[in-house]
């Protein structure tokens, strides 16, 4: 295990190249910024198609916050991370641990750390600004942990099939279209959901759904999330390393 000098060394330069780097501040600044315009455009959305189309949203509310609060803000993160990792190995930072006292894999899971909190506040954080069909806190909570390893995932694979970051942009347009599918899984018959907790951040939002819904089962969803995401971390964190040597 690393000392906790080399940890806030690591935290730091990681928080140093986010500062330097406008497109992964402008990516920090959108989390927060959606969710603010999300307490007013939700209602007000749903307003005018109810006034317009007789249609009443107000069903669908919890698969809407969800997806922003659980589903983007795991990919917006991982996004981040995924950059971070890329600028690791293109400036051989990476290489550099795979022979330094402080391994690749410690420098790994602090980062991995350092992302699933920022994940657990922002969706608790985003949550509250949009103050819209809530879950229990406590339960949110539970939910909010379930979904933070998700941004970890989304950085291995990033930071390992992208060589540069023209090709992560490109990889970054391909995950992003992985959460709409999740949360399309709301209109898919409830049987067929276990299939689709392969994909843990799905059994996240899942978990947010039936704890929204007063159903006291979502714990299953949340278990279920985190021994998937122990899963895909093993390959990814293996393919990741793997890439690094190269």
């Amino acid at each position: 295990m690393p000392s906790g000098t080399a940890v806030l060394a690591m935290l730091r330069t990681d928080g140093l190249r986010v500062q330097r780097d406008r497109f992964l501040l402008g990516m920090s600044i959108y989390v927060v910024a959606i969710s603010v315009a999300m307490r007013w455009a939700i209602p007000w959305i749903a307003g005018e198609v109810e006034r317009r189309f007789a249609f009443d949203l107000s069903p669908y509310f919890p698969l809407v916050v969800s997806h922003f609060v659980i589903q983007l803000t795991g990919l917006l993160v991982g996004i981040l991370g995924g950059v971070l990792l890329l600028e690791g190995r293109e400036d051989r930072t990476v290489k550099a641990l795979l022979v330094s006292p402080v391994s690749l894999g410690a420098h790994l899971a602090v980062l991995g750390t350092a992302l699933c909190v920022a994940c657990v506040i922002l969706t608790i954080v985003e949550s509250a600004l949009i103050a819209i069909t809530l879950p229990p806190w406590t339960s949110l909570l539970g939910i909010a942990m379930a979904g933070a390893p998700a941004p970890v995932l989304f950085a291995l694979f990033i930071g390992t099939v992208a060589e540069n970051k023209t090709e992560a942009f490109a990889y970054m347009k391909i995950v992003g279209v992985v959460p709409v599918f999740a949360s399309a899984a709301w209109f898919v018959p409830e049987t067929w959901h276990w299939m689709a907790a392969v994909y843990p951040p799905f059994a996240a939002s899942k978990a947010y759904w039936v704890a929204e819904a007063g159903v006291q089962t979502w714990p299953w969803w949340v278990l279920g999330a985190l021994l998937s995401s122990a899963l895909w971390l093993a390959v990814l964190a293996r393919s990741f390393m793997a890439a690094a040597r190269r």
